[in-house]
């Protein structure tokens, strides 16, 4: 119906079924009210955590024996497309673990992790593997055995309850080919939206 047959047929209504009209488009408006108002006291904004920025505090160590492990925060250029990234250069045998604890705060939502994989330009390879992983609370969420000679983004969702502290951990393996394994992590972050109230406005 359009808002002009709507009208037209408000008009035909008895008085008292036009009252409830009315009370119930004073309830619409007032319910309108409410929600705008909880909104605005309960904003959302992005919340991120760069984990290149926290890399000091990491845990950092290998599988097996750390020989020929290289781990660090710097530009990487993959493709030719430097960016702010993790190396991890796995070790000769075994994996390279670079695990985060990361404490959730509470009102946070939608919480996803985003970074990019590669290959640094410069390693003399191509017909081999390395394998990128990831793991949250010591289980495996993602996994990738290749050989990005460019930047390949992802994103992932991340099951959560605010007050917990995850364990996030980068994990790189050369899969018994460590040479030229130079492999990389893209700006790891997260990110999320964090719904913060505001406090009410002081009275005098």
């Amino acid at each position: 119906m359009e808002i002009d047959d709507a009208f037209s047929a408000l008009a035909t209504l008895a008085p008292a079924d036009q009252a409830l009209v009315r009370d119930y488009i004073a309830f619409l408006q007032w319910r309108a009210a409410q929600a705008h108002e909880e909104s605005a006291s309960t904003p959302a904004r992005t919340w991120r955590l760069s984990f290149l920025e926290h890399l000091a505090e990491a845990s950092v160590h290998a599988t097996r024996d750390p020989a020929g492990m290289e781990v660090k925060g710097a530009e990487a250029t993959v493709g030719g497309e430097g960016r702010p990234a993790l190396w991890q250069h796995p070790p000769v045998n075994g994996e390279s673990v670079v695990e985060f604890h990361v404490p959730v705060p509470s009102g946070l939502k939608n919480l996803r992790l985003r970074f990019a994989v590669g290959v640094r330009d410069g390693a003399r390879a191509t017909d081999r593997l390395v394998a990128f992983r990831v793991r949250v609370d010591g289980w495996q969420v993602w996994s990738q055995a290749a050989w990005p000679t460019s930047w390949r983004p992802f994103e992932l969702g991340l099951p959560f309850h605010a007050g917990d502290v995850l364990r996030i951990a980068f994990v790189t393996d050369g899969l018994g080919q460590h040479k030229w394994a130079w492999a990389v992590w893209g700006e790891p972050e997260l990110i999320g939206l964090q719904t913060t109230p505001v406090p009410p406005a002081p009275t005098s």
